[in-house]
This record gives structure tokens, C-alpha cells and sequence, in this order.
């Protein structure tokens, strides 16, 4: 399958309902007091009903994840490895205090539920791409409430728990949720699924509406302020992104070495400014990655489509 023909219309689609987004916000339709009621909605709502819809609708079991134990265990280094690269960068770019955190923490987590996960449906569901969604969710709520976590607070007095974090995460429960219904052969009624389907269906357009919001909110002429942004961007969305690629393409299926390659591709995640400002943080150094990366990934992501199927 020519991956790069197949992800430039999709792009363009998703280009276009963050221009919706975008265009809301400006013509006032949407104001930012409503922006953490939308994100609430989705995070507590929507992803979790997408993710028992999956795991329901593909009869994933606990013995399933087990039998992916081999691109899971791949994803967690490659978490590990972007967090590496987060701290060599901050330490390449001179960064200090806060800022260097919020360049680290920046570094690890992405925006794995409102843009990976309706790329990995639109793109591989052919292949079962969905099959994954679960593992690499469950891993990427992990490492990203921990290691992206810490590296966001290191050096600052913590007011939270990261291990509560992750077992109150609404996506995790979701998760554990439906492998036991799945595990257990508990059969849920078909008005009711045909609800969670619906509801978790809206999760693609809504996500990437809520991206176009949040770009709206923020003020790009901070990105000419942040040299360094440039060498995130370039380590995360493009050069880690080609090795995760090379390397466990060595040993995994090619869609699954796609879906890394994807997942490690995703931008930072639109809640690192919400972390920064919790934690008193740069929250401005935060609120330029989330717009520089976001915007960058748009163009980034088909090219390395284009230069995997080279």
C-alpha cells in the first residue's frame, strides 16, 4: 500500500477541521473559558468511549495484549529514548530551570489521542491497525503520566502522585474496563454499544476541532522568541520518528513499525501548557512547542510516509 498517497488526503481532511476549529475560535463561536470543558468532555467522555468501542468490537482480551508484547516493549524504549533526546537537547541549547523542563517533558509526550489514534484508523484499518490502539494507548498513558511527567517537574516540589495520575486517567479505565468485559465474555446490550460507537465516533473530528482551537489561542509570534524550538521539533517530529522506523521495521510488521513510527511522530501534547502553568513552569516555552510542533507535523508526517516507501 502506497502509505503517503493514502495519508495526503487524510491530512488534508484533518487540515481542515482544525481550520474549523480555528475559524470558530475567531469568529468567537467558541471562547476560551469553554476550551477546558471541551477538553473534559473529550478526554472523560469521548476517547474512553473509542476505546471500549475497539476493544469491544475487536474482542480484545487481556491474553491479546500479551501477544503484542513485542511492539509494546519496543514503544516503551522508544519513550525512553525520546526523553533522552529531550535532556541532551535542553543541554545542547543551554536551557535553563523551567524552560529546560518544559523542553524535556515536551520531548516525550504527544498528542496520542486526538491525532494518532484517528490516523492509525483512517490509515491502517485494513490492516487492523485498530487491533493496536489499545496497547499502545495503555503504554503511552504510562510513560507519558511518569517519565513525560517527572521530566516536567524535576527539581519542583510534586502535588501530585504520577502512578494516581495514570489508574484515574478516564482512557486507562476505559481500557482495563473493556478487557474485562471482553476477558469475561460479558455480553454488553446492542443499544447500548451502539451509544459508546456513536459517541466515540465523534472523537477524530471533535480532537482535531479542539487542536484548531487551542492553535487559535496562542500567540505564534512567540515561536520566533525560541531558537531551540526548532531542534524539538526537528529531533521529535522527524529524526526520531525515521530511526523507530528503521530499527523496529528490523523485527515487527510493517504497519506496526508505521504506527510507531507515527505515534513517535505525534506533536507535543496540547495539555503540556496546562501542566506548565499547574507547575509554574514556562508556560509561554510550553504554549510555542504544542503551535510549533502541531503546525510542523502537518507537513512532517507525509514526508516520512513518502521516504519510508522509498
Amino acid at each position: 500500500m502506497n502509505y503517503f498517497m493514502a495519508i495526503l488526503p487524510k491530512m488534508a481532511g484533518f487540515l481542515l477541521l482544525v481550520l474549523i476549529g480555528f475559524t470558530a475560535v475567531k469568529t468567537k463561536v467558541i471562547k476560551k473559558e469553554a476550551m477546558p470543558s471541551i477538553s473534559g468532555f473529550l478526554i472523560r467522555f469521548v476517547l474512553p468511549a473509542l476505546t471500549i468501542s475497539l476493544i469491544y468490537g475487536n474482542q480484545t482480551t487481556f491474553r491479546t495484549l500479551v501477544q503484542y508484547g513485542r511492539i509494546a516493549g519496543t514503544q516503551a524504549v522508544m519513550y525512553l529514548v525520546m526523553a533522552g533526546a529531550g535532556i541532551f537537547g535542553s543541554k545542547i541549547c543551554r536551557l535553563k530551570g523551567t524552560t529546560a523542563n518544559v523542553y524535556c517533558g515536551c520531548s516525550v509526550g504527544g498528542n496520542f489521542g486526538f491525532l494518532v489514534i484517528p490516523l492509525i484508523m483512517a490509515l491502517f484499518a485494513e490492516e487492523g491497525g485498530s487491533l493496536y490502539i489499545p496497547i499502545c494507548t495503555v503504554m503511552d498513558t504510562t510513560f507519558v503520566w511518569t517519565v513525560g511527567f517527572a521530566l516536567f517537574t524535576n527539581g519542583i516540589a510534586q502535588k501530585e502522585n504520577p502512578v494516581k495520575k495514570i489508574l484515574l486517567n478516564p482512557i486507562f479505565i476505559s481500557v482495563i474496563l473493556a478487557l474485562c468485559l471482553t476477558s469475561l465474555h460479558i455480553t454488553v446490550p446492542a443499544p447500548v454499544m451502539d451509544i459508546i460507537d456513536s459517541v466515540g465516533a465523534t472523537s477524530s473530528s471533535w480532537g482535531l476541532i479542539y487542536l484548531g482551537c487551542s492553535l487559535a489561542f496562542m500567540n505564534p509570534r512567540n515561536l520566533l522568541k525560541y531558537k531551540s524550538i526548532l531542534l524539538l521539533a526537528a529531533t521529535k517530529l522527524f529524526l526520531i520518528p525515521l530511526g523507530v522506523y528503521a530499527v523496529s521495521h528490523l523485527f515487527l510488521t510493517q504497519t506496526e513499525s508505521l504506527i510507531l513510527m507515527l505515534i513517535s511522530a505525534a506533536p507535543s501534547m496540547t495539555t503540556s501548557s496546562m501542566i506548565a502553568g499547574q507547575y509554574h513552569l514556562d508556560e509561554e516555552y510550553a504554549s510555542a512547542a504544542v503551535v510549533a510542533t502541531t503546525l510542523l507535523c502537518i507537513v512532517i508526517i507525509p514526508v516520512l510516509f513518502l521516504l519510508v516507501s522509498l
